[in-house]
Parts: structure tokens; sequence; C-alpha cells
């Protein structure tokens, strides 16, 4: 094993209490609590917003927040802009063109050479809205990387006629000239950087390579390999001596590497494997986006030595029904609770009680027109509804009401009655109903757009008594039950499906098999909460990211077929349902402090 005076320069210092701005890969020994610390980086790709415009061979700049994507298969002109949370159209480029490369930002931003029906030389400048031509390549080529500025500019490698290029090019903001060659010709590799500090890796010379070049300004030097050679991949980073490489083929690949200066190590992997990408951004924080004529995904890489501040959940007023299965809507701050099934005199019955829960208090409020246990709410405290659910026996329900935090109105009906889901889901206006039971579990869904509800395309799985999350056009499913007969662990799945208001994708694994459980928040930003594995009633809680799931801090006290609410992981509630073993109106609120801290780890081992 290295030893970090050899990694680090330095000894591992020995001091009396933990440094006040310790730095990334820093380690010390507090001799006052005996432990040995550290602080590493924490690195993950998350699901971004889509594209509009799902193709392959397009180039990427700018950074993660203010970035670009333009060109593109399909011989594509298209521009989108992305802010740090959705894409929109820009300008059109004057000549389409796929298999180009990229630099820039996103108001001074460079696209050069590519392929139309021929090898083009053409370069074009953005200013943020449109494109303007400028001075020509001096070697028209394809599958070429760029490094650099709007004023600065680099072109490297590619596929020229007749064959893949050493050729590097130097732009001073209207020309081009011959800048030094490349150690090895290739073409599908990637490229970061600046003018003078320009790293390129990966592509195919006479293979598929790992090879990777670093370029000072006048020449390149040939730095570590890839650990995953590979061509027709992205990348993204400020220097030859801070760089990220992801996705590629063969395969569409997922592997992601960083690259000091020195050497490349392996990171978080994208979430789904993709090539002929574009990326854009820093080697903390960049995307990857597209990959392909029909993918419209984007994700997100970011690497921080910060971690959100802890959060806990704490007891809050009992509410004054005792129920399991109630439909729900609204906020830790406004929360609608309606119906269930519980006791109700000299033995258990269907509920059409309502309460409303004001951020510390719950109150009686108007009546739910019908009895109805495990319906579907969408909405807030004063603009929500609730649509199917079960009032008794093998009577499933179509209806929907609308509630105006005073009283009930009906609504339209549902094409499918059915019952079997709780979670809040949607808005009034933009609601969604999906799965549930008739007695057969369904995988339908349903949209409300205020005025009537329409069949869309149904889950992969048909499952109830799942968890949910989002709104009409990004949603979430996850867990619940996909039969109502045979032992119940058996039935539960522990997958998620993602909905964005057309269709339904797989999503993350959640760490368990949960059914009766409770769901809050958006598709990148979700609670999972209590529930059952079939066998016990649960106190533990997931959070999703968009693109993964991860453990979060534990109920107070087992709870699950309850109702819930919330903006997701940082400001949830749940409140009735089952306990362990009976009925309650407990009620538990989630709360997480904004702001982050520093991972500071203790060092347990040496392996």
């Amino acid at each position: 094993m290295t030893a970090y005076k050899t990694l680090r320069g330095q000894l591992i210092k020995k001091v009396s209490e933990d440094p006040t701005n310790p730095v990334e890969g820093q380690i010390w020994y507090n001799t006052t609590t005996g432990i040995l610390k550290g602080l590493p980086a924490i690195t993950a790709w998350a699901s971004a917003a889509n594209m509009t415009n799902g193709r392959a061979s397009l180039a990427g700049a700018g950074t993660q927040s203010a970035g670009m994507v333009f060109g593109g298969a399909g011989v594509s002109a298209k521009t989108e802009e992305y802010n740090g949370s959705e894409f929109s159209s820009g300008g059109d480029m004057n000549t389409a063109r796929q298999a180009l490369g990229g630099a820039g930002t996103q108001t001074a931003g460079l696209g050069f050479g590519g392929y139309t029906s021929t090898l083009v030389a053409i370069t074009e400048e953005y200013n943020g809205s449109s494109w303007s031509e400028s001075g020509d390549l001096a070697t028209a080529r394809q599958y070429v990387a760029g490094a650099g500025t709007q004023t600065a500019g680099l072109a490297f490698g590619g596929k020229a006629a007749p064959a893949k290029t050493t050729s590097t090019e130097e732009y001073n903001g209207t020309s081009w000239t011959s800048g030094g060659a490349l150690n090895t010709a290739r073409a599908y590799l990637a490229g970061c950087g600046t003018q003078t500090s320009a790293l390129a890796f990966g592509g195919s010379s006479t293979a598929t390579t790992g090879i990777t070049e670093a370029y000072d300004g006048t020449s390149w030097t040939e730095v570590g390999d890839l650990n995953t050679a590979r061509l027709s991949l992205a990348g993204a980073g400020e220097s030859n001596e801070s760089a990220i490489a992801f996705g590629g083929s063969p395969s569409n690949k997922n592997e992601t590497e960083l690259f000091d200066g020195t050497t490349w190590s392996e990171t978080a992997n994208l979430a789904t494997g993709r090539a002929y990408l574009a990326g854009f951004g820093t080697a903390s924080a960049s995307v990857a986006a597209s990959g392909g004529s029909n993918v419209v995904t984007a994700e997100e890489f970011n690497r921080s030595i910060n971690v959100i501040l802890d959060g806990a959940w704490a007891s809050a007023n009992n509410s004054n029904t005792l129920s399991e299965g109630p439909a729900s809507f609204g906020t830790k701050a406004g929360l609608v609770s309606v119906g269930g099934y519980g006791p109700s005199g000299p033995s258990n019955a269907h509920s059409n009680a309502t309460e409303e829960y004001d951020g510390t208090n719950w109150t009686n409020a108007t009546n739910y027109p019908t009895d109805c246990y495990a319906g579907q709410g969408g909405g807030t405290l004063t603009a929500g509804i609730v649509s199917g659910g079960n009032s008794g026996g093998s009577t499933f329900l179509t209806n929907s009401t609308t509630y105006n935090g005073t009283s009930w109105t009906a609504a339209p009906t549902m094409n499918n009655a059915r019952g079997g889901t709780s979670s809040s889901l949607g808005t009034q206006t933009a609601a969604l109903h999906v799965g549930g039971y008739d007695p057969t579990v369904r995988a339908y869904t349903e949209e409300f757009d205020g005025s009537s509800w329409s069949e869309q395309n149904d889950m992969s799985t048909a499952r109830a008594r799942g968890g949910t999350a989002g709104i009409q056009t990004a949603a979430l499913y996850f867990n619940g039950e996909t039969t109502n007969t045979g032992p119940i662990p058996s039935r539960i799945p522990n997958t998620t499906e993602e909905y964005n208001g057309s269709s339904w994708t797989a999503g993350g694994t959640v760490p368990g098999r949960f059914t009766r459980l409770n769901g809050s928040g958006t598709q990148n930003n979700a609670y999972r909460v209590g529930g059952s594995d079939g066998t016990a009633v649960v106190a533990t809680t997931d959070f999703y990211n968009g693109t993964s799931w991860a453990s979060s801090d534990s109920l107070l006290s087992a709870q699950n077929f309850a109702n819930s609410g919330g903006s997701g992981f940082s400001d949830s509630i749940i409140a009735r349902g089952r306990g362990s073993s009976t009925y309650t109106n407990v009620t538990q609120e989630y709360s997480r402090p904004s702001g982050t801290k520093t991972n500071v780890k203790n060092i347990t081992s040496s392996t």
C-alpha cells in the first residue's frame, strides 16, 4: 500500500482538535479523541431534466448551470440551452450537421467541423440567441474533439479524408492556425480544457483506445490511459489536470472516470449507459446529455466534500380519527386527511371523516360525500382532489371530488373504478391516478386536466398499495403489491417506475420491499416513509434523488397505510394509519435544515 506521505507529500498531522477548514483528501489524527479522520469527496450522478429532441453525435459547451447542446444525428441544426433545471430551445445553426466539435459557453459558443452529406470545415459562433459563420477549419473532419473558448478555441483529432488525423488547430476568434499534432491519430475521442491546457482522451485509432494526451499550448504529451478504453465518449473539465470522462461504446458504457493530471480513477457510474453523447461542465459539476435518436434523458454529475445537514423525525399532535388507508393531499403546513377504514362504534367500518392539519393541530372538517378507503389524493389544502377508493365490500369508486378548503364538489368520474392508492400525487387540475385494484391489481394510469379523466399508458408492472410522489408530468411509483393472492412478501417488487407525462420507465431499485407505504416529494427528491415488509410494520425511510435510493432517518415509531404529504426529503409528515399492532392517530413530522457540512469521516481501517 502506498504511504500517505508519498501520495500527499507530507506526514499525517497530529492535532488536538479537528481543523476548521479541511481540504479534500486531508487526513489527521485527533489526539483528544484518539481517532484518525479524513475528508473524502462524494461523487454521484442524478437525473436531470429531459431534452426536447434526443439525438446522437451532438456537441456540448458551457457549464452545468448554463450549458448547451447543438447539432447531432439526423443532420440536425437544433440548439438546446440548459439552465441547471431544464432544457429550452435556442437558435438553430446555419449549417445542420452531426459529429461536430464544440467549445465555449452558452453565450459565447463555438461549433466546428462535422458531417452533412460530406465532411465539413464550417465554423459557427453562438451569442446566446443566434449562430453566425466564421473562419473555416483548415482540415474538414468529423468526430472531432474540442476545448477552449470562442476566442481561444482548440480542435483536435477526428476523421478526415482519407483517414483519422493527428491534426490540431487553434482558433483566435476569427481564424484557425496549426497547433501541435497529437501523438496518436484518432477519431470518436473526447476533449476538454483550454487552448493552453487541454486534454484528449479515448477514441478509435487502429482500435478502441484509452490513450490520454495533455496539451500545453504547443505540444501533446502522453499521460495515464483511461481505465476503460472506449470511443464515442464525452467529457468535461477545466484543464489538463482536472477532467471527467463518461459513457462511450462499445455497448453503451456507463463507466465514469476522473483525471487528476496524472492518472484516471473510477468513480460513480452513469445511471444509464450511453454513447455518442454530449458533455459539458467541469470535472466536479458536469452534464451528460442524450446519446441516441430516442434518448432525451440527461444526467448531472456532482463531486463535493460537503453533505447535507442531518434531519430528524419529531412527534406532533395526534389526529382526531383512528383509521388506516386515508386519502391525503397537501404539505406539512397544511394537510388534508380523508376517509379510511377503522374503529367506528362497535366494529370497524369505512369512513368519510375529513380532518385538516395546520402545521400544529388537527381539526375536523366537512365530511367527504361518501365513505372512502384507499383513494388517491392530490393538490393543496385549499385546492385538493380525491379520486377512486373503496366504499365497502366490492364497491370500488370512479368518483372524483374537489376540495376548496371548506367544501367538496363533485368532479367528472374516472374511467376505471379502483382502490388501493393513498399517497398524494399531482394537483387539483393536473391529477394522476395510478395503479390500484378492483379487486384485480391494475397498471392503469389516468390523468385529470380539471375537466375530464383520460387513460394514458399503463405502468410496466401492475401494482397497488405502493408509494407515489411528484406531479402529472414527472411522477414516481415504487414498491406496492403486484397481486392480492399469495404470501405478502412475495407480492412486493423492489422496483421504481418514473412517469414523464406520457409513459413509464424504470427507475432506481428500492433498498427493501415494502407495501402499504407512503411517499412524498418530487420525482428527483422523493421520500419513502414506513410501510410493511409483509411480516411487520417498519419505521425505516429511504430518499430518492432521481436516480437511486438511499437509507434515511427512521421514524420514531413504525407506521403504515397512513396519510402523508410534504415537499420531499427535507419536509415530510405522516399521520394516522396503523402502528405495529393496531390503528393509530400518531402524527410524525420530518425536518431537515438547509445548508451543508463537511463530510469528515472516522477512519477505522487501512483497507
